[in-house]
């Protein structure tokens, strides 16, 4: 389980989540995404545009997620994975985890 209960509550506590794909060039493509949802170990996000990071994803699926809040004081993660588009969804998969704060 890369997401423990601490790690779920920060995403979901998170006033929004940053999305990082890689552009064709192996540039970083950083969004606000909104909100996530937490989905047993996976976080979702609903498709609003973002036309550039399902094309980022058709050739890598490889992203990271940053969320960060500061309830109970402050604390943040940086979860690497990978993304698919579903259903007008997006559903990262978390591999990796790592406290920022």
């Amino acid at each position: 389980m890369t997401m423990n209960e601490d790690v779920k509550a920060v995403v979901e506590g998170s006033s929004f989540l940053s999305l990082v794909t890689m552009n064709s060039d192996g540039t970083p493509h950083p969004i606000v995404a909104g909100k996530g949802e937490v989905v047993g170990d996976t976080v979702v996000f609903g498709i609003y545009k973002m036309e550039t990071t399902q094309k980022n994803l058709k050739a890598n699926k490889n992203a990271c997620v940053v969320a960060a809040t500061m309830d109970g004081g402050p604390k943040g993660y940086r979860l690497t994975g990978t993304v698919e588009a579903k259903e007008k969804q997006l559903i990262f998969t978390p591999t990796k985890t790592e406290a920022l704060i």
